[in-house]
């Protein structure tokens, strides 16, 4: 599969086109200068950055996945499907991302006013303005900025009102929290028929945020998703442990699915999380890879 002797991979990374701090194509250059022999760029709900990625890759010693990853709806914690190998021209893609990124421009605003509603001078104005100076130059792509809550967070630290991202989240912008607005999600089965409409592999990202109470209720849940076309899961990732790993790893052969595995890189977002780790083997993952043909 790699000339180069490369023999680790980061299947799961975000950049700047949703809410990472670091153009596309400044992701894949790290991932290149770190070693990987193939990554992929899956950012949320959105598929702006692939081109610019992809570009990228073409000049360097590494191999270009297209991918995405989707919000679904669940019941007590978080459901994200990572799309792997998908075509970016799809119709039935884009036309549900575009749904979701009108969504999530209708929560924006929403937000913003319970920020206000609590004190903080803050406006929408303000946020878009400030999301176009977190985004650094890049003139490979014409799509839209996603404005999210980390731009909300960037702002309220550069106003005074918090003293980090984290903290921001913990006291307005996390789940429950005061300013606090759920975003459009959709079933998970309207997220995987359209990874696989797209022609790419749907894989449930990061499970320990499912929040399952026990095994048991992992496996139901996955069994569920399976009942749906899902093709496997993601059993390494930067949060999961050792032992939770290889549960991970148990239930994905138990159940014939595919293995992959990524660092959900972000940049200074999630400062605590690089490129390349946890380390994922080609080998760990030449399933994937295979059915990516690569």
């Amino acid at each position: 599969m790699d000339k180069t002797g490369r023999r680790f991979v980061d299947l799961h990374t975000h950049s700047d086109a949703s809410d990472g701090d670091l153009p596309p194509q400044e992701v894949v250059q790290l991932a290149d200068t770190a070693g990987m022999a193939v990554v992929a760029l899956t950012d949320h709900d959105t598929i702006a950055g692939l081109p610019a990625a992809a570009r990228a890759a073409e000049s360097l010693d590494i191999q270009f996945v297209n991918g995405v990853e989707i919000s679904a709806k669940f019941t007590g914690g978080v459901l994200h499907i990572l799309g792997l190998g998908i075509n970016p021209n799809d119709e039935v893609l884009n036309k549900m991302l575009d749904n979701l990124r009108e969504a999530r421009n209708e929560r924006n605003p929403r937000m913003i006013a319970k920020l206000q509603h609590m004190g903080i001078d803050i406006t929408m104005d303000e946020l878009g303005q400030f999301a176009r100076s977190m985004r650094q130059e890049n003139e490979q792509t014409n799509e839209p900025l996603i404005i999210g809550r980390l731009h909300m967070a960037g702002l309220l630290v550069k106003k005074g009102y918090v003293k980090s991202i984290d903290e921001a989240f913990a006291r307005y912008l996390g789940e429950g929290k005061a300013a606090y607005v759920d975003k459009e999600k959709i079933p998970p089965c309207q997220a995987i028929e359209a990874i696989h409409a797209a022609g790419g592999l749907a894989i449930l990202a990061h499970p320990i945020e499912l929040n399952c109470p026990n095994i048991a209720a992992l496996e139901t849940v996955v069994r569920n998703l399976m009942d749906d076309g899902l093709d496997g899961i993601e059993v390494y990732h930067s949060s999961h442990d050792s032992h939770q790993t290889r549960m991970y790893l148990d239930l994905a052969r138990r159940y014939h699915l595919l293995v992959s595995g990524g660092s959900d890189f972000h940049g200074s977002a999630k400062p605590g999380v690089q490129i390349g780790f946890p380390r994922v083997s080609v080998e760990a993952v030449e399933e994937v890879l295979a059915r990516l043909g690569l």
